[in-house]
């Protein structure tokens, strides 16, 4: 019986003038057309018929068929209306999971970053001296800081705690203190904890750092805390400028409170955003000693007036 019926389908296949295209092929046929149509409505493209039968040469082009052969391939499966509905449903059940994988962002995961940024927000959580000026090694925990009110944090925060130091240690020969070190540390709800940890260069230069932690997706911070200067070695003076511990977080899914905004001293929102490439390096990063910045930047007014100058004597 199942071999008079595969007879019975090849009869009718040809009889049609042209072979019926197997279910599979029909199936990927309507499912590049459906993208298609979905594709011209959202860019709306004209609809004028050269553009739009281009769109659909090429999807023919690309399954090795013709409009011909799939047009009365299509009158077959209509007349076998079990085998249509059968290959309808898989083509839904493609662009539904189609549909998923575009809001997950899975084929252009840039575009994840550049939604996410629209909605970040940053705020200073912690309000540190403008500077400090040590001649003498500081007091115990008299830079440590910490936060505690889970009313500051949310899920997917970023915090980034930076700032400028000069350090001059009583060993000419060391570059970095051997026993001092600066950390940032923060813990989760559910008991888990990251700590970034630096050292602290004692050349009497100055030096940027900046900790920048990893983003932590699946569970809410509750505490974070840290110090910019721990350590017991002897030093000759110890000056910190520029300090700010920021966090970064969705303005629109987790905005500020009014008692966070008093306590901190903010009205509005913050309109500056730190824009956190997806791929930056999370560790402490050490940047050239200011003097070198200034003496480059001195150098480029210098060459800048040479060239009006010259301008002016030709």
């Amino acid at each position: 019986m199942k071999k008079i019926c595969y007879i019975l389908l090849i009869f009718s296949a040809f009889s049609c003038g042209n072979r019926v295209l197997d279910s599979a092929k029909m199936e990927n046929l309507l499912y590049d057309i459906h993208v298609a149509e979905a594709t011209m409505n959202i860019k709306k493209v004209p609809s004028t018929k050269e553009i739009r039968r281009s769109y659909y040469d090429y999807i023919f082009e690309k399954h090795h068929t013709t409009r011909e052969q799939f047009e009365k391939s299509l009158k077959w499966y209509a007349a076998n209306p079990k085998k249509l509905e059968s290959i309808y449903q898989n083509v839904k059940n493609r662009i539904e999971k189609l549909q998923v994988d575009v809001d997950n962002y899975v084929y252009h995961p840039e575009e994840k970053v550049l939604q996410e940024q629209k909605v970040l927000d940053t705020i200073q959580i912690f309000q540190f001296e403008k500077r400090y000026n040590f001649t003498h090694f500081p007091p115990k925990d008299s830079l440590a800081f910490e936060i505690a009110d889970r009313e500051y944090f949310a899920l997917a925060d970023r915090f980034i705690l930076r700032f400028l130091m000069q350090v001059e240690g009583f060993d000419d020969k060391q570059n970095t203190l051997p026993n001092a070190k600066n950390f940032l540390t923060i813990i989760y709800s559910d008991g888990t904890e990251k700590t970034m940890t630096g050292k602290i260069h004692s050349d009497n230069r100055w030096y940027r750092y900046t900790f920048q932690m990893p983003v932590n997706d699946s569970v809410v911070p509750v505490k974070i805390h840290g110090n910019l200067f721990d350590g017991d070695d002897i030093i000759r003076s110890l000056k910190i400028d520029s300090a700010k511990l920021i966090r970064i977080y969705n303005a629109e899914k987790y905005p500020l409170s009014d008692s966070i905004k008093t306590v901190l001293g903010v009205n509005i929102e913050p309109k500056d955003t730190i824009i956190v490439e997806p791929e930056i390096k999370m560790d402490l990063l050490i940047e050239r000693p200011i003097e070198f910045q200034n003496a480059r930047r001195e150098m480029m007014h210098r060459r800048m007036d040479n060239t009006q100058l010259m301008k002016k004597e030709n």
